[in-house]
């Protein structure tokens, strides 16, 4: 899936700077401060690295505050060492001498008018890094307060002189970076923390809204990730004991030049902010599959034509401002498709409904508002799933201010008020499915089990049951229909990296939930009930710990879960999964270059194999 680099990532280092790097794919990561890529965006990094997919992180702060050193200059050129061990480390590049940092290179490149310090790797030309060094501590005060800081020089570092930053300065540094190597792919921390849990730094909200910022400026739409921060700790742990060895033997490279012991609190987990989900992927009227994506916070879609080849990417109407990565789909009555999103500049709930069956999509964007908005916490309100009611019309529900759910629904007029269904400690990523008899049930991840909310009638209200048996869950939940019409409910198990599912039966839940295992890795898994009609059984898939994708499948209709079976490919976060109007099945990702990939069946049927991953 990641195609070969055009070019030389980096040839030489000449006296002028650097040679600019052409990748077909590059992931770059901003952060704070040296560890905060180790903390809570591994294993991520260290997967990229061993795909060897080009990757450059820039550390917008020099860190100063702590490390070894009885200075500032000593402990900022101290952090730069401990971090470039660490990656060191991840990309297999032996330490010859554990004193010094000889396996790298190092010059200066230019950013904003100003200089900063950037390294290659000898032996892995494809990894860098960069270190701007604001002061650590300051970086909030510079994006929101009006102050403009000085650069820390690090002692015996490549700087010899400190620059001045003010707001604009930093946008402009960031966005010359993403313009010199055009990532595809552009990580960062948390722009907006959840309010229920632990307080962040305010370096970590700058240094990702300076990033969001910085995207906008380039221009380049690259796809974009967001890891949380000091709160990962505040949810279930969802890696397994392996992963976190491997990560902490990592984070130990950079341990010895910090010596800050309790960060290791935050190695046992990775949690995306705003994950894309697995909701992404419609069927037109006539059964033709479309996908969505955003990128760089601007929406396009993806669609097979009527003649079989895909086509797109073509854009969607303007939302009005940037748009969160997680879109929802789901089909009107009529056969139109109309997609949900969060809009991240106002917290705006929006939808988009395509101008006529098998049509396109010229807008306007229709304003659903914010449940929220008079409570003073709208901006904490998540991400939108969608169902059909019995009578086709469309339900919205989206993780409210408050940490419970709330709802509005399509009227003869237009839409409903937002109705709260109530509920505490909900997580982002909601699913929602219609039963055969034509209610819709939803279904939430709190940090200690699921959640469910139910119509005892179809088109009625909700009942909510705090009784449904589960694991403590680590993701979302996915909830399909086995051939039956039964509902299974899919997610992690805390602490590990396996998938259970919990299984309706015939007259309430299943007592335990069932391990399915998985091939490892972290996030909500992608369903779809394939083929129609009496052979119909539930398809899942998920990313698994190489970051290819991972499938398994009912042995039969109504049956239990076969062997996991490895697709490949290397792909950003979550796949989505969609019927084709032959009833195949088509799991689509986003690659290493930010492109949209497919596999589809060459038939429907459960024994019809994948074809090869196909780039749109």
């Amino acid at each position: 899936m990641r195609r070969a680099l055009t070019a030389v990532l980096v040839a030489a280092l000449v006296s002028i700077g650097w040679t600019t790097p052409e990748a077909a794919d590059l992931y770059m990561q901003v952060v704070a401060h040296e560890d905060d890529d180790l903390l809570f965006m591994n294993p991520d990094i260290d997967l990229t690295i061993s795909t060897r997919t080009p990757t450059v992180t820039v550390f917008v702060t020099a860190g100063q505050i702590t490390g070894a050193g009885s200075t500032d200059e000593e402990r900022a050129r101290n952090r730069q060492r401990g971090i470039q061990d660490a990656y060191a480390r991840m990309a297999g590049v032996p330490d010859v001498n554990p004193g010094g940092q000889e396996e790298w290179a190092g010059g200066l490149v230019t950013v904003a008018g100003r200089q900063a310090e950037r390294y290659v790797l000898v032996g892995r030309t494809d990894v860098q890094l960069v270190f701007l060094n604001l002061r650590d501590g300051q970086l909030g005060a510079v994006r929101d307060g009006g102050v403009t800081d000085r650069t820390v020089i690090p002692a015996g570092g490549l700087v010899t002189q400190s620059y001045s930053y003010d707001r604009a300065a930093v946008v402009t540094a960031l966005a010359d970076l993403m313009r010199a190597y055009r990532p595809t792919l552009v990580r960062a921390q948390d722009p907006l923390p959840d309010a229920r849990y632990d307080v962040d730094h305010s370096d970590h909200v700058a240094a990702a809204r300076f990033t969001d910022d910085a995207v906008r400026s380039y221009g380049g739409q690259p796809a974009q990730v967001n890891y949380r921060d000091y709160n990962n700790t505040s949810v279930p742990n969802n890696l397994s004991s392996s992963t976190v060895a491997r990560k902490s033997s990592i984070f130990d490279q950079y341990l010895r030049y910090d010596g800050n012991t309790g960060l290791r609190r935050y190695l046992v987990g990775m949690n995306y902010r705003w994950p894309r989900g697995t909701a992404w992927a419609g069927r037109n009227a006539d059964g033709r599959p479309q996908v969505f994506v955003v990128r760089g916070g601007v929406p396009y879609a993806y669609w097979q034509t009527p003649s079989g080849p895909w086509a797109g990417p073509g854009g969607l109407a303007d939302a009005g401002g940037p748009l969160a990565q997680a879109l929802a789909v789901a089909s009107n009555p009529d056969g139109t498709m109309e997609v949900f999103a969060r809009r991240q500049s106002d917290h705006h709930l929006l939808s988009l409904r395509q101008n006529a069956p098998n049509g396109g999509w010229s807008g306007p964007w229709t304003d659903l508002g914010n449940p929220n908005s008079a409570l003073g916490n709208a901006d904490q309100v998540g991400l939108p799933a969608v169902a059909a009611n019995a009578d086709g019309r469309l339900q919205v529900f989206v993780k409210n201010g408050g940490g419970g759910v709330s709802t509005k629904y399509r009227t003869a007029t237009g839409w409903s008020d937002w109705v709260d269904l109530f509920g505490t400690d909900v997580q982002d990523g909601l699913s929602a499915v219609r039963t055969p008899q034509g209610r819709i049930e939803l279904f939430a991840s709190t940090r200690s089990r699921l959640l469910r909310w139910y119509q005892q009638q179809p088109n009625g209200g909700f009942t909510r049951d705090e009784t449904l048996p589960s694991a403590v869950p680590a993701s979302p939940p996915s909830a399909a229909l086995s051939q039956d019409g039964r509902v299974e409910v899919l997610y992690r198990r805390a602490d590990t990296e396996e998938v259970v599912v919990t299984v309706q039966t015939a007259g309430g839940w299943q007592a335990a939930p069932v391990l399915l295992g998985g091939h490892g890795g972290v996030g909500q898994q992608a369903v779809v009930t394939a083929p129609p009609g009496a052979d119909a059984r539930i398809v899942v898939f998920q990313r698994n710990g190489g970051t290819g994708v991972s499938m398994t499948m009912q042995r039969g209709p109504n049956a239990g879960y076969g062997a996991w079976t490895d697709l490949g490919g290397v792909i950003v976060d979550y796949p989505a999964a969609v019927l084709d109007a032959r009833g195949a099945v088509v799991v689509a990702t986003v690659g290493t270059d930010g492109a949209v990939y497919i596999r589809t069946q060459a038939a429907a049927g459960a024994s019809s194999p994948f074809g090869a991953w196909q780039r749109l």
